[in-house]
């Protein structure tokens, strides 16, 4: 595994997952499974070439709100849990490099025509897998897209658009640390519907327990939005 200061240039996106990594680890109230950055494919460590090889071979010619967010890293991952018994707080998630982001309709075929029309265009950039909640991330890639849509996915309810941006989905993933269920918060959901009914208790328990462990994090809008869905 490389670190993100293993090499001279700076990736403030890295440098950000780095300190992420050691706030859950330094944590005693989180048993830490896996806090880890992957491999940095050939080719794709020049976010230069990156980003005009989307646009010339997808036509996917992403702005600079998403470019600011670029990491060199195929896989950024990480996987805890509370140390607290009885506890429902778990988080994970699994960033992958967005030139190997890949079609939701390579694994999702869709019920009919609509969806999978738009399973085409989703491409998965936050996954689950250690959880397995069947709940993950996609962009919605559409061509000549430079502000992409942002759509989460979970085996119930299928895919919803969410009330955010790239950036700001990033953002909340690293004051959350990945907490399970986190994206329900940016969908038009409310405590007592399907997909968000199984997480509420570890989301509540995130949002009362966070701004104690990680001071330096604000959860102002995060705790306003959970009440808004109670």
């Amino acid at each position: 595994m490389m670190n993100p200061d293993e090499k001279d240039q700076v990736f403030p996106f890295e440098q950000r997952c780095a300190s992420t990594f050691e706030e859950i680890q330094n944590s005693p109230e989180l048993t830490v499974w896996e806090a880890r950055f992957g491999e940095i494919p050939k080719h794709l460590d020049d976010p230069g070439f990156v980003f005009e090889s989307l646009a010339e071979d997808y036509d996917l010619p992403f702005g600079p709100a998403v470019q600011r967010y670029f990491f060199r890293f195929n896989r950024i991952v990480a996987y805890w849990q509370s140390t607290e018994p009885d506890s429902e707080l778990v988080g994970e998630f699994q960033l992958t490099h967005l030139y190997s982001t890949r079609l939701m309709s390579h694994t999702w075929e869709g019920a009919d025509e609509r969806e999978r029309a738009l399973y085409r265009e989703l491409r998965i950039f936050d996954d689950t897998p250690q959880t397995g909640s069947g709940r993950l991330a996609a962009l919605r890639a559409r061509s000549g897209t430079t502000d992409p849509e942002i759509w989460f996915f979970d085996t119930r309810q299928g895919a919803m658009e969410m009330d955010l941006d790239y950036a700001t989905y990033l953002d909340t993933l690293l004051i959350t640390k990945g907490t399970v269920g986190w994206q329900y918060l940016f969908i038009d959901a409310s405590v007592g519907d399907p997909g968000f009914t199984p997480v509420a208790q570890g989301v509540k328990e995130m949002l009362d327990t966070f701004p104690r462990l990680f001071p330096q994090h604000d959860y102002t809008d995060l705790q306003t939005r959970l009440r808004e869905r109670m």
